[in-house]
């Protein structure tokens, strides 16, 4: 038998010649490499990707190779200054004209402006000079878009409404994302955005055959979201390809009888967000619906327990067949004060719940009616929440 033995004299153990050190110029050869200068041009690219334009630009002092290269740059953003000196506003707009110029991308991905404080600039400016010099500009910013077959725009105003979209952009077929806020549709004629696929609104008038001819010129959209919104009482989506429809805080500019109809038969996902002051939901043919979210807020009245209880349970009698399901802290609560009044749910075929309870357990017998009318439940998930409930003693 082999016999093994170990020793710590280090003198029984085998010697390995070292490697000789560095000599002197291979440390200078090694520290003379410019590895920035030396990045594929697609890396810079890509690395732009997440930076807006200014910081794109402040890379050029790198590297001589990344002096102009920021020009090829296809995403391209900008943010103006947040005060309402005008000088500064005309300097802003003008270094984004300077650099659209200078641009050398043949296909622009990605344009992205965000001027949240146009508005008090413009309340201190002369209307004259706003249609003489803002609109044109914001014109000639889309245009370019359009001609570098844009995929990506978005466009943060806050501007009163003052700024309509121009007509040329509803043909823009390359688009495939476009998020914009504070803009006018009310100039808007055929829409043959054939790309898009994901369409984001916010504070804007929408009426409701605006609404459909958006819908319409959109033929593979998948995600739609109104937020802020106001002008419309009736979202019908025919559309087969609409996966998600997002309401979130829509604006009721009537009284408390006013009510937002929503019929979607082929959509899979929809939710129910924000601030609800005035006015009621109502949803109807959404057959196909398999996610839902209710995490809407309405003010509360004591003497409208009982209707806003309803306005709960019919939208669960509509949504009663979804596979998930997610009630935000308003509705629970609503279902909470009429517990003691007897409350009746309709059968819900969820397979995954979602709601918030508060930490004292004060809504624990709405949460076992819950359960018992969710026979088929898979997956219970409960939300801690230190919201206070609304006073059950005073209903």
């Amino acid at each position: 038998m082999a016999r093994i033995e170990f020793s710590a004299n280090p003198t029984h153990l085998p010697r390995h010649p070292r490697p000789p050190p560095p000599s002197d110029r291979d440390e200078t050869q090694n520290s003379s490499v410019d590895y920035i200068s030396e990045l594929p041009v697609a890396i810079i690219l890509h690395i732009f990707s997440f930076l807006t334009t200014k910081d794109a630009i402040k890379t050029s002092v790198l590297s001589k190779q990344w002096r102009s290269i920021w020009t090829a740059n296809p995403h391209i953003s900008f943010s103006m200054p947040s005060c309402d000196n005008r000088t500064m506003f005309r300097t802003s707009m003008a270094i984004v004209d300077a650099v659209l110029l200078r641009c050398t991308a043949i296909k622009v991905k990605s344009f992205l402006f965000y001027a949240p404080h146009l508005y008090s600039f413009i309340e201190s400016s002369h209307n004259g000079w706003l249609r003489s010099v803002v609109r044109p500009t914001i014109d000639r910013w889309l245009r370019f878009a359009v001609e570098h077959d844009i995929e990506e725009v978005s466009m943060t105003l806050r501007n009163n409404n003052i700024y309509a979209m121009p007509q040329f952009f509803f043909h823009c077929t390359t688009l495939v994302s476009f998020h914009v806020s504070r803009c006018s549709f009310s100039t808007m004629g055929a829409v043959n955005w054939f790309s898009l696929k994901r369409l984001r609104i916010d504070d804007a008038k929408l009426e409701d055959n605006v609404i459909m001819r958006v819908l319409k010129g959109c033929p593979v959209l998948e995600f739609f979201e109104l937020k802020g919104c106001w002008g419309f009482e009736h979202i019908k989506i025919e559309s087969r390809g609409l996966r998600e429809l997002v309401i979130d805080s829509p604006k009721f500019v009537h009284d408390q009888d006013s009510v937002l109809k929503i019929s979607a038969p082929h959509l899979l996902k929809l939710r129910i967000l924000g601030n609800s002051v005035k006015g009621n939901f109502k949803v109807e043919k959404v057959s196909s619906l398999i996610e839902a979210e209710l995490n809407f807020i309405k003010t509360y009245e004591i003497s409208q327990v009982q209707a806003h209880c309803d306005l709960v349970n019919g939208l669960l009698q509509s949504m009663h067949h979804v596979t998930k399901l997610v009630m935000g802290s308003w509705c629970f609560q609503v279902l909470s004060l009429t517990e003691a009044k007897g409350l009746f749910l309709p059968s819900l075929e969820c397979l995954h719940l979602m709601f918030p309870v508060a930490v004292d357990h004060e809504g624990a017998p709405v949460i076992a009616k819950i359960l018992e009318s969710s026979p088929r439940l898979e997956k219970l998930i409960l939300q801690m929440t230190c919201t206070p409930s609304f006073p059950v003693n005073d209903c």
